[in-house]
């Protein structure tokens, strides 16, 4: 053997498992729970299509939306007295149709609905006002009613299973008047709380769902002080940082996945976990920007696979924001890919990051003991499935609004190799191996690589969405007398692949 060999052979990156060492059932946290922009949004029928097509791939068990007590959903109005009156209809349309498909709300209490606030001051291009009520036992009715109204139409023991969370970013000055004033929050906040557990004392309501892992501690404190109900935690957090140019404009930049996890560790599961409280991440992301081109990048797919991986044991759930691009806080999608939070882009076609949540359903339920922390490793009773990811985090020379608007072509890096343990001797195995990475399973750069003046006529779309599916390659290997597979894949920077192995 030559030295260069065995120094390649020596420093290759080898995945040695015994496919029959269990390390015990799958924590499928990553797929407890999905984001979409508003209620009125989610009904549309484009949309609604998407979230199906998203529910049969990645199977997702919650769903949580904005905009429930929004205009347009029409759930409150005031007479010329002055008396309020309360109307269901919008969101029992919207609700029937969710659990038709197997997802159950989170469901947001806020914002305020405007014929109640206390200001005239919005949020988002739709404009949805971001106050205190005028009158808070009227907020306090408004959520009691609705909880009831839930309670008639689907029954107790379905609304049991439900999470109540009580407005939206609370500290950030976007979403509420008073963010500098976390007693105004908990007016709000113990009002709603009192109100759902007056319909049900079963039912879950937590909070603050801040921005930026905020005011955790406090609302533990709070809650447990004034023996106010508070059955989960629940917060949001991205990955970026970043400042205002010259021009008023955001300039932001990722930061590496291992500040993520760090951060939702230290500032709330560590805190949630000593408290006692499940951790819900109801929103989280690459980056916060619904024009950040991040989000059609290959490179967000091994960003997140890192970031859920350490993860684990920290958050009870984590809802990826968003499943769809049909979203417009700051005003409807001005292109194809204009780097909306989107896993499906306004066309339904599939970004990286929707493999990523296709690929983790995937799994089996049976998780197999593997020491390889960007690695994934379980079996069904047919099938072991491997899902593997190498996430190269580099300095930037450009914010992400230029830095990911490029190609980026990786660097060819070492094989990795697989030493599997387990299988019957001299039995040969078929190996199907998906790959995700540049242009495999790439739309973005497909759609680059066409040079799109104006928007892909029909059968440019269909074209796309062939190209947005992961290259995918069919194996057969021969067990040794030892019962071990073994075989090595070649590897870009920042590739996923997703193995099956037939059993």
């Amino acid at each position: 053997m030559n030295i260069e060999y065995f120094i390649k052979e020596l420093f290759m990156r080898t995945i040695s498992l015994d496919i029959n060492k269990k390390k015990g059932k799958l924590n499928r946290f990553f797929g407890e729970c999905i984001g979409a922009g508003r209620a009125g949004e989610v009904m549309r029928h484009n949309a609604y299509e998407q979230l199906k097509t998203v529910q049969k791939e990645c199977n997702f068990k919650y769903i949580r939306f904005h905009g429930l007590f929004y205009e347009d959903m029409a759930i409150v109005s005031r007479s010329a007295e002055g008396t309020l009156s309360f109307n269901f209809q919008y969101a029992d349309m919207l609700f029937d149709s969710l659990l038709e498909i197997g997802l159950r709300p989170v469901v947001e209490l806020g914002l305020m609905p405007d014929i109640m606030g206390d200001k005239k001051e919005y949020v988002f291009w739709w404009k949805m006002n971001k106050s205190m009520p005028s009158d808070i036992s009227e907020w306090e009715a408004l959520v009691y009613e609705t909880v009831k109204h839930f309670t008639h139409r689907y029954g107790e023991s379905e609304v049991e299973k439900w999470y109540f969370e009580v407005w939206n970013e609370p500290n950030h000055p976007g979403f509420f008047t008073e963010n500098k004033n976390i007693n105004k929050y908990f007016e709000l906040y113990d009002s709603a709380a009192r109100a759902v557990k007056r319909v049900n004392s079963e039912y879950r309501v937590g909070g603050p769902a801040t921005a930026g892992l905020a005011w955790v501690s406090e609302t533990i404190e709070h809650c447990r002080k004034n023996s106010v109900p508070l059955d989960f935690v629940s917060t949001h957090y991205y990955c970026v940082e970043g400042a205002f140019d010259s021009d008023g404009k955001r300039v932001t930049y990722l930061k590496p996945a291992e500040y993520f996890t760090d951060a939702v560790r230290k500032r709330a599961g560590d805190i949630c976990k000593k408290e006692g409280y499940p951790l819900l991440i109801t929103e989280w992301s690459s980056s916060y920007s619904s024009r950040d081109p991040i989000h059609d990048s290959y490179v967000n797919a091994p960003f997140l696979l890192r970031a859920i991986k350490d993860c684990e044991g920290q958050a009870d759930m984590m809802s990826y924001w968003t499943y769809t691009d049909i979203f417009e806080e700051v005003g409807p999608p001005p292109s194809p890919f204009h780097g909306g939070f989107g896993l499906l882009n306004t066309q339904s076609l599939k970004k990286p990051a929707f493999h990523v949540y296709s690929f983790l359903n995937k799994l089996g339920d049976t998780e197999i003991l593997c020491d390889d922390d960007s690695a994934y490793v379980c079996r069904s009773e047919n099938e072991v499935q491997m899902l593997i990811w190498n996430y190269s985090y580099k300095e930037q020379d450009a914010p992400n609004s230029e830095y990911f608007s490029r190609p980026l072509p990786p660097k060819k890096i070492d094989d990795v190799k697989m030493c599997l343990c387990g299988f019957e001797s001299g039995k040969k195995y078929t190996v199907t191996v998906d790959t995700l990475g540049y242009k495999s399973g790439d739309v973005y750069n497909a759609y680059l690589d066409a040079g799109f003046t104006e928007l892909p006529t029909r059968e440019e779309t269909v074209e796309l969405a062939k190209k947005a599916e992961p290259k995918r390659e069919l194996f057969e290997f021969l067990a040794d007398f030892d019962g071990k597979l073994s075989f090595s894949l070649p590897q870009n920077e920042n590739q996923v692949n997703f193995i099956r192995i037939s059993l």
